[in-house]
């Protein structure tokens, strides 16, 4: 199977591009021995079959970050039959770098002129044959967010793979050339066995750049480098004075310039285009959080209101379906009720425990659906952008953005995200503080408690724990920046795209993968967790245990009075295997006979929690450590034990903190 490659700068519409190529046929895992995540689809057009790799986002082959590093060893290792390059029509010079560095591999190119219809709204008009013609790799213009090009595209993929097409040699000027020349006369004994493999000129100007990859490279090969080393050293300093970054980057900057005479017209300053007319609004130092605040609220508040009939319908189902347990039973025994140890595990654990999580499942979906839209509009960029105008005054890394973003999804992820973070202190400080970004397996929770005791203020109580995350998230950073991790911030340096009118298909793509790792958690580890649970529940070990958290929260009372119920410690325990589970738990230990928020069922066992001791437990729920994969990957990142028993200490003494502070407020407030 032909294997083809999309790269291009963040935020230049790759993502739709892969969408709109592999449709719902696509899978998310690892490259292999890291953290950094890859795309992979199948495409299938003019009947044959194509893999598709997304790589990451990223602005340079000279890297960087590890996402540089793991983009450019693919490309050269794996040596994908086609790479299609990713151009953002609206800022073509920044974009045509990375095409440059690609171009210098002499690869079998495409490129993609991706939002052409964004260029031209802004003033910004591209001849698109002269460009190809310039660079000698053929260019296909695309609208991705509109379904337009994508067809020309698969037929230009499915053409060139059988066509290669190699773009124009990069015709060097000045010293870079005569260096690069010097470096090709000391390798030109070796010359047969690099080229097997590797362009040689790229690896002589990766030389140039002292790249340790390329290093690496030689004496894999066998090449002698201690005396090329020295010779190179020379040469970088007699006619770069030690630092050849600055030249190379001008250069090559300069041969961009080159390929984009009599390519580009522009009449940006005569036209005011939509998408700076709202970055006037939402970008605005002293609008743009409010405006967040309010989306996110209203975000909420959709999600309670639409969801509830769904929910209340699939409780309903559930119900039912318990009742037809009982009835089977009834008719295999003759016992009269169908009552046996059988039936009641599998509507106990079965029905009530996974149940009690599916039921939640609009409610994520719609979540699901709203972030979606919020990303691919382009405003999820701008978020990080003006929080980090706030946060980067407290010590917190700009970079870090990205990640406390991504935690709202799944703090997991979101760590795994730091590794495009370079300083490592920095990194650290990000991932200490990510758990405490409330992510998706927390909102049934949240729903559950805040919809039953709170009912008409379940949208802003909801709210005020994801505030809550960051605002303590924000204060642990600063204290950490002071103390553990002293040192110098980097600003933050990020893409905003423009905004964009979402597809239905990409937004239902996102949300299909989101909802389908639901259900397989639910099907598998949430089963096996609820199926223990019940089954130490019977033997009355659980309750033993359950007691003996509960205790813990010996101050916190419940509205009558009395403290709260051994069941809410068990289902703590069992949410460090998933959040989600704590719904499982309770469903279980407190039997539901329904999951609508008016239910008597539940109006007397979590409804009788009251309004202190509901918002103290979900501050400890929102703080304390997300799940046992969240230890993992955070041992698996900071490469120490220590760190990860750090952080569980540390969330759980946050949590248990800020519950208490949490439940006596709220009690001095509304007096229960």
């Amino acid at each position: 199977m032909a294997r083809i490659a999309l790269l291009g700068n963040p935020n230049v519409g790759k993502s739709v591009i892969f969408n709109a190529l592999t449709g719902l046929n696509q899978t998310i895992a690892n490259f292999p021995g890291c953290t950094v995540e890859k795309k992979t689809g199948g495409m299938t057009h003019e009947d044959r079959s194509i893999e598709v790799i997304d790589l990451p986002g990223i602005y340079s082959l000279s890297p960087h970050s590890i996402d540089e590093e793991i983009s450019r060893e693919y490309i050269i290792e794996e040596s994908p039959d086609l790479v299609v390059g990713v151009l953002d029509a609206s800022n073509l010079e920044r974009n045509l770098y990375l095409t440059i560095q690609l171009m210098e591999l002499g690869l079998n190119l495409i490129l993609v002129l991706n939002m052409v219809d964004l260029a031209e709204g802004k003033g910004i008009i591209i001849d698109t044959n002269r460009l190809s013609q310039s660079l000698g790799a053929p260019i296909i213009e695309t609208v991705a967010s509109k379904d337009k090009g994508i067809d020309e595209l698969k037929s230009a993929i499915c053409h060139f793979l059988d066509n290669p097409v190699g773009p124009r040699p990069i015709k060097w000027t000045g010293e870079i050339a005569e260096s690069i020349a010097l470096i090709l006369e000391e390798i030109a004994p070796y010359s047969s066995r690099i080229e097997r493999k590797y362009p040689i000129n790229w690896l002589a100007i990766s030389l140039l750049e002292e790249d340790a990859y390329v290093w690496n490279i030689l004496r894999d090969i066998g090449v002698p480098h201690e005396e090329l080393e020295d010779k190179i050293k020379k040469i970088v300093e007699e006619k770069f004075d030690g630092n050849t970054t600055v030249p190379i980057v001008d250069a090559r900057y300069d041969i961009v310039k080159e390929f984009m005479k009599n390519v580009q017209t522009d009449y940006r300053g005569k036209k005011w285009a939509l998408t700076d007319m709202l970055d006037e609004v939402l970008t605005n130092r002293f609008l743009g959080i409010p405006i967040f605040l309010g989306i996110m609220w209203g975000v909420f508040q959709l999600t309670f209101t639409v969801g509830q009939p769904l929910v209340d319908l699939i409780g309903l189902l559930f119900a039912k379906l318990g009742d037809l347990v009982y009835i089977i039973s009834n008719a295999l025994d003759g016992s009269g009720n169908g009552i046996n140890p059988i039936s009641d595990f599998i509507v106990g654990a079965l029905i009530d425990g996974v149940g009690a999580v599916i039921a939640f499942l609009p409610y994520l979906v719609i979540l699901f659906i709203a972030i979606a839209i919020l990303e691919d509009t382009g405003y999820l960029s701008r978020v990080a952008f003006i929080m980090d105008k706030f946060m980067s005054r407290i010590g917190l890394h700009g970079h870090s953005m990205i990640p406390i973003l991504l935690g709202f999804g799944c703090n997991v992820p979101a760590i795994m995200a730091t590794r495009s973070i370079k300083n490592e202190q920095d990194r650290k400080t990000t991932i200490l503080i990510n758990s405490f970004m409330s992510c998706s397996a927390r909102l049934p929770v949240y729903v559950l408690i805040a919809g039953v005791i709170f009912q008409t203020y379940a949208g802003l109580v909801t709210l005020s724990l994801y505030v809550l995350g960051i605002v303590i998230g924000i204060s642990f950073a600063w204290i950490f920046r002071k103390t553990l991790f002293r040192g110098e911030t980097t600003p933050l340096i990020i893409e905003i795209q423009p905004f964009t009118a979402p597809t239905p298909k990409g937004v239902f793509i996102k949300m299909w993968h989101q909802t389908k790792e639901f259900f397989k958690k639910a099907t598998t580890l949430i089963l096996a967790s609820v199926v223990i649970i019940y089954l130490l529940n019977e033997s009355g070990i659980l309750e033993y245990f359950g007691r003996g958290v509960a205790y813990l929260f010996w101050w916190m009372k419940t509205s009558d009075g009395t403290a709260i119920g051994w069941e809410y410690g068990a289902a703590l325990i069992s949410g460090l295997v998933a959040k989600e589970v704590i719904i499982g738990t309770l469903g279980t230990l407190l039997g539901f006979e329904s999951i609508n928020p008016m239910s008597p069922s539940l109006q007397g066992t979590v409804g009788a929690l009251g309004p202190a001791a509901g918002f103290g437990l979900l501050v400890f729920i929102l703080l304390y450590v997300p799940c046992i994969a969240v230890l993992a990957v955070i041992k698996k990142e900071t490469r120490s034990i220590w760190w990860m028993l750090f952080s569980f200490a540390f969330t759980t003494i946050v949590a248990y903190a800020f519950s208490a502070a949490a439940y006596f407020l709220v009690k001095v407030i509304v007096g229960i």
